[in-house]
């Protein structure tokens, strides 16, 4: 049986895994984010964090590892990707409409371009969520990080 605090962290585990695994493990992302400076350590961790269902007390500095990374991922994904979104989904003014020949695609990717950016500030919002969690009952985290 988790304890109280085991089972707020799995909820808001929860919470990041459904948004990662929904918007940001994906393949089409996947490509996008090919030549950004992210390591695939930063990906594995992720995915490695995000598969808890369950926490137990020896899964808490992996799961800080993870949202450290998050936090990585998010930083580089904000600063290289966002800006370029439209053009790296071929849906920006300096493409030609006709350039995708499936108007359903093209009405995909334009989708995404608009909540790309929501979705990236609601993963940063849940990582700052469990990180605040975490220090909170672990503070002991927080040193170790420095």
């Amino acid at each position: 049986m988790s304890s109280f605090r085991e089972r707020i962290i799995e909820e808001q585990i929860g919470e990041i895994r459904e948004v990662f695994e929904d918007h940001f493990d994906r393949t089409w992302f996947a490509i996008l984010i090919d030549d950004l400076p992210i390591d695939a350590k930063t990906i594995r961790e992720i995915r490695e964090m995000v598969s808890l269902t369950r926490v137990y007390p020896e899964d808490i500095s992996l799961i800080y590892n993870g949202v450290e990374e998050l936090e990585s991922f998010i930083v580089h994904v904000r600063r290289y990707l966002v800006p370029f979104i439209k053009d790296r989904l071929m849906v920006s003014g300096f493409f030609p409409r006709d350039m995708l020949k499936d108007k359903t695609q093209y009405i995909l990717r334009r989708l995404v371009a608009y909540t790309f950016p929501f979705n990236l500030d609601r993963l940063s919002l849940l990582t700052a969520r469990l990180k605040a969690t975490l220090l909170n009952y672990y503070p002991y985290l927080n040193d170790s990080s420095n």
